[in-house]
Parts: C-alpha cells; structure tokens; sequence
C-alpha cells in the first residue's frame, strides 16, 4: 500500500516534468497542487484553533474558580466547549491527516531522487562513451539476478551513486560483492569510465535532462557547497565550479519554518498563560533546525517542496489572520452601534 502511494506520487512528478522539461519546475507545481488538495484541512485546523483561542480567557477564569475541584472544573470546560461547537482536537484531526501526507511525500522524493540521479549517471558515462550503454545494461542484468539470489542486498541503483562519490575507493560491505558479481574485468571497464567522466561534459547533460533549477545544478543532490554535481563531497570554497549549491535553500527553508510557527504559536499574555506554550515554545525553536538539517542533508528537490509549502502556508495563516481580524472589527463596531 505505501510503495503503491509512493509510486502514484513519484507518477505525478514525471507527469509535470514531461508538461515543463524542468524537474525544478515540475516539483513547484507538484507541491501547489498538493497544498492545494490539504487547504480545507488546514483551513478546517487553524479555525479550530482559533476558537479555542478565543476561548483562553474563559477557561483560565474556570481554571482559576474551580482549581480545588478538578471534576468540576474539566466537566465546565467540556461545557463550554460543547455551548461554542468547538472540539479541543479539532485542530489536531488536520494534522494527524497532513503529516502522514508529509512522510509519504518525503519518501516519494526521495524515491523519485534516487531513480532519477541513477538514470542521470547512466546518461553521463553513456554520452561520454557510447559502448557504456551495452555494459551497463549487462551490470543491471547480474546485480538484479544477484539480488534475486540473495548475494548481494543493494542495488545497481544504489551502488552506481557511490562508485561516483568515490571511484575506485574501497567499497562498503554491503557492496563488497559487487566486483566478483560483474567480473573484475567489467568492474575497472566501469570505474575507469567514471574517472573519466568530464565536468562540462557532465553539466551539459545535467542541463539537457531537466534536472538543474535556479542557483541548483542537480536538484537530486542536496544545495550544498560541500558537494559535487554528481553527489561527491568536496571541500568548501567560493571558487568551487563543481559546487552543486550554497546551503540557500535549507536557511531559507529554516527561517520561513521559524516565521510559520511563530504565527501560528498564540502570544503569552499576564491574562491568558497557558503552560502548554512552553513546549510548544521548545518545538518552535527545534523545527527550523530541523528543517535546516533535512533540506541540507538530502535532494534539493524536497527542500524545493519545504520552501514552498512553508511560503504558502504563511500566505495563507496571514489571509485568514486578516479576514478574522476584520471579523472582530464589524463585530464590535456593529455593538458598538447598539
């Protein structure tokens, strides 16, 4: 079930990518359609929220009355509650719904990345040299009935990427089997291939397959500095040509994850002191780092999708802000009138 709505996504992206010839792009229109699809969730969560906000002052005044008698005072607060139609989980109805969206969106990306950066190495030694083509389809062959055979656990599909980042370097040993898998002979056919591999060569392949946006030349490794095009790591430098990145899009990614929370966190006040706002003080202040880890650590084109969804999610929080700030307005110049 999961596999199948991973893969249903990961459908949705190629499909984009074939209407814009642009993975960048296709993950922004993506990511709008699936923002588009939650909307009256977060919609339904952050009036549920605001309810029970507007709530606070009454419920501290309970709090406070009947703080001797903890029976009495719950079954007041279920009351009132219940005489304003509002239920203290319908905030969190919402997102126990979106979050399991996030994770398979999460995966499917990651999915999507691994396939398509695999397909993207192949590209490059294939241009490089026609004849790789043939031999690289013989290696899918044995490491695929190799796996079936149970003698080896990871896949081409796995192994290619890391024979880049470090070619010819000894291998993991999970992937020690793979020389003997494919025949020494085949095994330095292929490493001396990706020594080979040039640079600009590499680029233009990049660039021809869709698969650079913006700053970012390969949307399937992370927009870091401290890697290559290709995934290698490579050492910080300004001059550094090869550098798939710089670290743009996870501080941006960390600092719109601050402004979200912030807006969405109600304000202490002498009046209405809540003690659940100190945790959730604490967890607004670990989410922008973890977003800031996450879209540093892997593809850009997750982080792509973090970006924009944060950016629409506090376009939207300010929307609704202001069309209840206006609320209150008419409210109370209405009885004011009266």
């Amino acid at each position: 079930m999961w596999n199948a709505i991973v893969q249903f996504l990961s459908t949705v992206i190629e499909f984009f990518y074939g209407l814009t010839g642009n993975f960048g792009i296709a993950v922004i229109l993506f990511t709008l359609c699936v923002r588009l699809l939650i909307l009256p969730l977060d919609i339904k969560s952050k009036k549920s929220t605001s309810k029970i906000q507007s709530l606070n002052p009454q419920i501290q005044k309970i709090n406070e009355k009947y703080k001797n008698d903890p029976d009495k005072k719950n079954r007041k607060i279920q009351e009132l509650y219940r005489d304003n139609n509002v239920s203290p989980f319908g905030g969190c109805l919402p997102l126990l719904i979106t979050l399991p969206v996030l994770f398979l969106l999460f995966a499917a990306l990651r999915k999507i990345a691994s396939e398509n950066h695999f397909e993207l190495l192949k590209t490059i030694l294939i241009n490089a040299d026609g004849s790789m083509e043939g031999l690289l389809a013989e290696i899918q062959t044995l490491v695929d009935n190799a796996v079936a055979a149970g003698n080896i656990k990871v896949s081409f599909q796995d192994i290619l990427p890391t024979l880049f980042n470090n070619p010819g370097g000894e291998l993991a040993k999970n992937m020690s089997a793979f020389p003997s898998i494919i025949s020494q002979e085949k095994y330095d056919i292929l490493i001396n291939a990706i020594k080979a591999v040039d640079s600009d060569m590499a680029m233009q392949t990049i660039k021809e397959t869709g698969c650079n946006f913006l700053w970012i030349k390969n949307i399937w490794i992370a927009d870091s500095p401290l890697k290559t095009i290709l995934g290698a790591k490579t050492a910080f430098s300004f001059t550094n040509a090869l550098a798939n990145g710089w670290f743009v899009l996870p501080v941006v990614a960390g600092v719109t994850t601050y402004l979200q929370t912030w807006l969405t966190t109600p304000k202490k006040s002498k009046s209405n002191a809540d003690p659940n706002q100190n945790t959730m003080g604490l967890m607004n202040k670990i989410f922008p780092f973890m977003s800031l880890y996450f879209c540093a650590m892997y593809n850009s084109a997750f982080a792509i999708y973090w970006v924009l969804a944060n950016l629409i999610q506090i376009a939207q929080t300010l929307v609704m802000q202001w069309i209840q700030n206006n609320k209150k307005k008419k409210a109370a110049a209405e009885k004011s009138v009266l």
